[in-house]
């Protein structure tokens, strides 16, 4: 993977490789297929195709360009094999607070991608790589209508987004590099767990069991390896990670309560409410009325 990554940061210094900006959302509480994360994920496509479907747009992300997806932006992924039989893989950086993921995608089963291999750090270049891609999103944003940007100001931003996304991608490198003593990676299992608690957040029919399922062990097996490694048991590391994401919705936006407990993955209002109070004390609506309100960065 190391050398994929390397081959990309080399390709954009040269300059022959595409950066793709979907622009950010307007309304992150647009339903539809698929998921969003609170943090810019960055896709770099090796080989075959992702067609990526947005709420009112879609994308053919092709061999050789990188997408950088922005924050809350809901997404849908099928992949393929080029036609000349190339099959699909890419790769996706992830990085939010002081974690980093990046893993090597693969055509799991017909139009799914998969994860082939992964690799997780706690690194202190994790932050500085997602802020660099959250300015790099930004640079995605749709100008006013009327007021269509000048020839320079896009050749500007295209220079600007290429060199956030090679300070990214080299972030990205010097990270998977250092490993810091106190940081080991933890297992392959649980960090692939993590990454499909981070794209299935959303849904409410997400569990221990479906998680088993999806790493081919019992649930019994991946509460005891899950609670061993991190100390916190599976299923309130998930309802922790909808918390959190909570908080932060409902501090960024004026959107209704029923609309964030969507987005967290909640069956009903109630229940979202319920558990929102359980974990903090008080209502969603009493917190985002609160004088003090603060999201956490480590929760």
């Amino acid at each position: 993977m190391r050398l994929y990554v390397s081959d990309f940061l080399h390709r954009m210094g040269a300059g022959t490789q595409a950066v793709r900006l979907p622009s950010p959302p307007s309304d992150w509480a647009s339903r539809g297929a698929g998921h969003f994360h609170l943090a810019p994920e960055l896709f770099l496509q090796v080989s075959g195709w992702t067609q990526f479907r947005f709420p009112h747009a879609e994308l053919l992300l092709g061999p050789g360009e990188a997408l950088v997806l922005p924050p809350k932006l809901l997404h849908a992924e099928r992949v393929g094999a080029a036609k000349t039989g190339e099959v699909f893989c890419n790769i996706v950086v992830y990085a939010e607070n002081a974690a980093l993921t990046c893993h090597l995608a693969h055509e799991a089963e017909p139009g799914q991608p998969g994860i082939r291999h992964l690799e997780a750090r706690h690194h202190a270049q994790a932050q500085r790589i997602q802020h660099w891609l959250a300015d790099a999103a930004r640079l995605g944003q749709a100008p006013q209508a009327g007021a269509g940007p000048r020839s320079d100001e896009l050749v500007w931003s295209a220079a600007q987004a290429r060199a956030l996304v090679m300070a990214a991608t080299a972030g990205v490198l010097r990270a998977l590099d250092e490993v810091e003593a106190e940081n080991r990676p933890e297992p392959p299992l649980v960090s692939r767990v993590r990454v499909f608690v981070q794209n299935q957040l959303g849904d409410h029919q997400l569990s221990v069991r479906r998680l088993a399922e999806q790493s081919g062990c019992t649930a019994d097996y991946l509460s005891h390896v899950f609670s061993q490694t991190t100390g916190e048991h599976l299923a309130a590391y998930i309802n922790r990670q909808r918390m959190q994401r909570a908080v932060h919705l409902l501090s960024e936006s004026t959107q209704a309560s029923k609309e964030v407990a969507w987005a967290c993955g909640f069956s009903s209002q109630s229940y979202f409410i319920r558990t929102f109070r359980a974990h903090f004390g008080m209502t969603p609506k009493a917190w985002r009325a609160g004088p003090e309100r603060r999201v956490p960065t480590e929760f």
